[in-house]
């Protein structure tokens, strides 16, 4: 087959740098993810558009918005980016990968779960290159949303707003209550949450949104019918022992959040009557091919062993 001389140029970096645009939301905001000038983006969208002969963005319109066109090549894009990175990371299927993969987990998971799952995707896959970005629901969400990760092990609630996000459900854990040693709840064997309605109650949470209890606890104490005066929220379970353990308040945390931290100074009991779960999966967003990276992450994590003291989330759930 001849190709032809007149045949427009082409070149894969234009497409790399709209799909940027697009899930940027905009030409600044690529151009600094992407550590290019933003007049360089622009040149980079003026060449795509040119070389297919179509408009892929509207330009008079704010927030961006893509023409008919550029909505039906961005998955065509996707897939075509997809690939050619898995021709960087493996050269053939089976072959060891290559490359990296950037991975979104919250404290306790990325303390119990993760290290071995990426040992054993290290020995298979010694040349890839693992990040992991840890954070609360929402980052973790954020993140995964405007692809500085592919992959993330998230709570299965909240549901994420956005609804292209699936996931693989992979344990259920308990809460538990968080005591300094010496408070008078420590002679109890198990502990009602309404025993706890007159303290402050200390939660894993964003301390920069506005609520001073996490999702969880507050969705337990709500259940339970039990309503605190006070509450303070930590995104990292170690300061939130750390406030327990000086007498700050007491602490409502999941069950991997309290294996992670020291445990002088403090005790730890069961809550009696609650019927809530921290129910943890790997979520990815359906609309976007995964590479064989981050589907080798994926399948080591669903073959993994549970954390310890942990078991399925139930079918039903």
């Amino acid at each position: 087959m001849t190709i032809s001389s007149n045949a427009p140029k082409f070149e894969l970096v234009w497409l790399r740098t709209w799909v940027e645009v697009v899930d940027a939301g905009g030409f600044s905001k690529a151009a600094e993810a992407i550590h290019l000038s933003q007049p360089r983006v622009s040149a980079h969208i003026a060449n795509l558009e040119r070389a297919l002969g179509r408009v892929l963005i509207e330009r008079r319109v704010r927030p961006l918005a893509l023409t008919e066109e550029g909505r039906a090549l961005l998955p065509k894009a996707r897939a075509v980016l997809t690939a050619a990175d898995d021709l960087v990371d493996g050269r053939q299927d089976g072959a060891a990968l290559r490359g990296s993969l950037r991975v979104a987990s919250f404290a306790s998971a990325s303390s119990s779960f993760l290290p071995g799952v990426l040992a054993g995707l290290k020995d298979e896959h010694p040349d890839l290159e693992v990040g992991v970005l840890d954070g609360d629901v929402q980052s973790i969400e954020s993140a995964l949303g405007d692809r500085r990760v592919t992959v993330a092990l998230r709570p299965l609630r909240p549901e994420p707003a956005d609804h292209a996000f699936i996931s693989r459900p992979l344990w259920r854990e308990s809460f538990l209550v968080l005591l300094p040693t010496g408070h008078e709840l420590c002679e109890r064997e198990t502990i009602d949450l309404a025993e706890i309605a007159d303290s402050r109650v200390i939660t894993i949470g964003n301390p920069l949104l506005d609520s001073y209890l996490g999702y969880e606890a507050e969705a337990a104490l709500h259940a339970a019918f039990v309503e605190i005066p006070l509450g303070m929220v930590s995104q990292q379970p170690t300061t939130l022992a750390s406030m327990v353990r000086a007498g700050l308040g007491i602490g409502v945390v999941n069950q991997l959040a309290t294996d992670m931290v020291r445990s002088d100074g403090l005790e730890v009991r069961p809550i009696s009557g609650l019927n809530r779960f921290r129910d943890v999966g790997v979520w990815w967003h359906s609309e976007r091919p995964l590479s064989r990276a981050s589907k080798a992450f994926i399948d080591a994590v669903l073959a993994a062993p549970l954390p310890a003291g942990t078991e399925p989330v139930p079918a039903d759930a």
